[in-house]
């Protein structure tokens, strides 16, 4: 027993040995240039030790030393390999030409255990996306964002009364406030519910949507093996919401969805599209179960209110963020905010869409904070036909199932693209210099068919609220404003490692 014990360890490390050696010279045995990998943690090293976010580490493929010329680098995420793309024809190249091959995401969760997370329109895989897209986009055209509009005001407004409350000189935890904002926004929008976090301090809707980006340890691994080794996802069992908030989601969007099928009543917002997929899947059980299905209907409605609270927030507290350290920027945005409004109580739909710098200050927000920072895909290879090649670069056929990463950090931050790039330069976006600009090094929303379907909605969420909160108010950074922002590690957006807090003036215009 005794020989036996150190002949079976000494035959498990040289087993182990020989398969790191075969796996890490992927990228060697096909000629492409790639970071040298270490053991066990192949090149992701630094997010699998949490000392950067996802995101960052993607950056930091796309700008290490020595690839500054290369269209693509080869990296391991962990022990599969996986490829960086920085050549930016290339990029839209896999993105929009020949998005055929590449119409799935790589992160996955649980396809059995968490209903919640796999069967979203995020993460939701071909074919079953494309329908969904089809079936969900009516929710925000045009015309049905110009229909919500009004409620949207009415949150505008409770954001000002809010702020009022907090009275002038007080130093406010800004993510908190912008965030308890579209907390209500989307509530309200999307389900025809009140929310009621501006108001209350302890809602509900505001505590489950802060939890669900909450990092504890279990959650950390989560999301490190949603994001990196998918495939690991049904054995680890691993779920984009908890126990918690699973069941908060499910008892409130199945009262909103049993309440409008009760009363009839029509809203033309996501709740009427997820009553219409349900009643054609019970019309025809044969062509879809899945609609019929309550988890399938609440995944939809998740994931907006997961997604809709989470970026628009950031987006408005990087831009305050940046306003405080460039008064002069700040004034000039609150200028035309009060020529906007005038003697109205609220600015219109089309004249909110109309303010020039309010669309270039937002854009340039942005370009500097992209807040998921990366974009990715999967390979789909077809079994017949013709298969893709990383033709003119290299002759490589990428194999089945490769995951391929983009870094929008990255592209929004390279000098090459974006002069003097780690400046707050809201004139980049001045219409005259669109001839100065490549808009394809802009891409905050994603690219291709994929592409964040609520970036309109989105950009209005934004947009209203810093045009309600700066209407009366100034803001500027006190002795508890981070000089630098530090990203949390274990996030799976941009997120400040600190709180971001701002003094709040009240100005008389």
């Amino acid at each position: 027993m005794s020989i036996e014990l150190p002949l079976l360890l000494a035959t498990l490390t040289i087993v182990f040995y020989i398969w790191q050696r075969r796996v890490f010279t992927f990228w060697k045995r096909h000629g492409v240039k790639y970071i040298r990998p270490l053991p066990l943690l192949g090149s992701t090293g630094e997010f699998l030790t949490a000392r950067v976010p996802f995101f960052e580490q993607i950056q930091k493929f796309h700008e290490a030393p020595g690839f500054e010329t290369e269209p693509f680098v080869g990296v391991y995420m962990a022990y599969r390999p996986a490829l960086v793309i920085r050549d930016l024809d290339l990029i839209k190249t896999v993105m929009i030409k020949k998005f055929q091959y590449f119409n799935n995401r790589v992160l996955q969760t649980d396809p059995h255990r968490d209903p919640l997370g796999f069967n979203n329109l995020f993460f939701a895989r071909s074919p079953a996306w494309r329908e969904l897209r089809t079936r969900i986009s009516p929710a925000f055209t045009t015309g049905k964002i110009k229909q919500m509009y009004p409620l949207m005001v009415k949150i505008g407004k409770n954001l000002e009364d809010s702020v009022e409350r907090l009275g002038s000189g007080s130093n406010v935890q800004v993510k908190d406030l912008c965030a308890r904002f579209t907390t209500d926004l989307i509530a309200t929008i999307a389900f025809g519910l009140e929310a009621n976090a501006l108001q209350n301090a302890k809602s509900e809707f505001f505590y489950h949507n802060k939890a669900i980006f909450t990092m504890t340890l279990g959650r950390a691994i989560d999301f490190a093996i949603i994001f990196m080794l998918p495939a690991l996802a049904p054995l680890a069992r691993v779920k984009l919401f908890s126990k918690e908030t699973t069941k908060f989601i499910r008892t409130s969007i199945n009262y909103v969805l049993a309440e409008r099928e009760k009363t009839g009543e029509k809203r033309n917002d996501l709740v009427d599209i997820l009553l219409a997929l349900k009643r054609e899947a019970a019309a025809n059980p044969e062509k879809s179960q899945k609609a019929i299905d309550l988890d399938y209907l609440v995944a939809q409605a998740a994931i907006f209110q997961t997604a809709g609270f989470e970026t628009s927030s950031s987006t408005m507290t990087l831009t305050l963020y940046e306003l405080a350290k460039n008064v002069a920027l700040q004034d000039r945005l609150r200028q035309e905010i009060a020529d906007f409004f005038g003697d109205e109580d609220h600015v219109s739909y089309e004249r909110i869409q109309e303010m020039p710098y309010l669309s270039q200050v937002v854009n340039e927000t942005l370009r500097m904070y992209p807040i998921v920072g990366y974009i990715e895909r999967e390979c789909s290879q077809p079994e017949d036909g013709e298969r893709f090649t990383l033709d003119p670069f290299h002759n490589m056929e990428l194999p089945h199932g490769m995951p391929i990463y983009m870094s929008t950090l990255a592209v929004h931050r390279d000098p090459h693209y974006w002069p003097d790039p780690d400046k707050f330069d809201p004139e980049r976006f001045n219409p005259a210099n669109r001839c100065n600009l490549n808009m394809d090094a802009y891409m905050p929303f994603g690219i291709g068919p994929r592409n964040c379907i609520g970036m309109r909605l989105g950009l209005l969420q934004s947009k209203l609220g810093l045009v309600h909160l700066l209407r009366h108010n100034q803001v500027h950074t006190c002795d508890q404003t981070v000089k630098k922002i530090e990203w949390a590690a274990t996030s799976p957006v941009m997120a400040s490692k600190h709180d971001i807090v701002l003094r709040l003036e009240k100005v008389f215009n």
